[in-house]
């Protein structure tokens, strides 16, 4: 009682040396390699499921900002997240079109799509699209004045440019 603690729930967290939860909703790279060849990939449903991800660099700067901004934090909960959540159909043309790649994409029902993955990753799928989260920054931005440096995709690009670099992804270029 009267402890003074801001909570903050971060998104999807990612950044260099972070594998980033892809756009099949597992955080398996390969599916970054599949895009990066131009191959087809199968997302679960229609796709429309959303993820919401956050650069851990925005992390750190918004609890800097609740430290800065004490009396406007101390009681308060806030999100840590990117300015939009982005739709798995959407994630994976963006990324496809990042590689130079045209989008291959194709969609079955989640059961039918988890028969063909691994039960982790089928499982790690459902957690994450079961829920399509999408959060606000708004009140971060009105009480503390923090917006989010990165986008989704920019901090996602960038955890696959160190991928890439350390052979985790295997990124052919057009």
């Amino acid at each position: 009682e009267g402890f003074p603690a801001t909570l903050i729930h971060p998104g999807h967290i990612v950044g260099p040396g972070w594998n980033p939860l892809n756009p099949a909703g597992h955080f398996n790279p390969e599916v970054f390699s599949v895009l990066a060849r131009g191959e087809t990939l199968i997302l679960p449903n229609f796709g429309l499921e959303t993820v919401h991800h956050v650069h851990a660099d925005d992390i750190a700067a918004l609890f800097m900002s609740a430290i800065a901004n004490w009396n406007a934090s101390v009681g308060e909960s806030f999100h840590a997240v990117s300015e939009k959540a982005i739709t798995l159909r959407g994630y994976a043309e963006a990324m496809a079109h990042w590689f130079g790649r045209e989008p291959k994409l194709e969609f079955l029902p989640y059961d039918r799509w988890a028969e063909r993955q691994s039960p982790e990753e089928a499982n790690a799928t459902w957690e994450h699209i079961a829920r399509s989260p999408s959060c606000s920054m708004e009140k971060a931005s009105r009480l503390l004045g923090f917006r989010p440096r990165y986008t989704s995709l920019q901090a996602v690009q960038e955890a696959v440019e160190w991928l890439i670099a350390n052979g985790r992804v295997q990124a052919r270029t057009v």
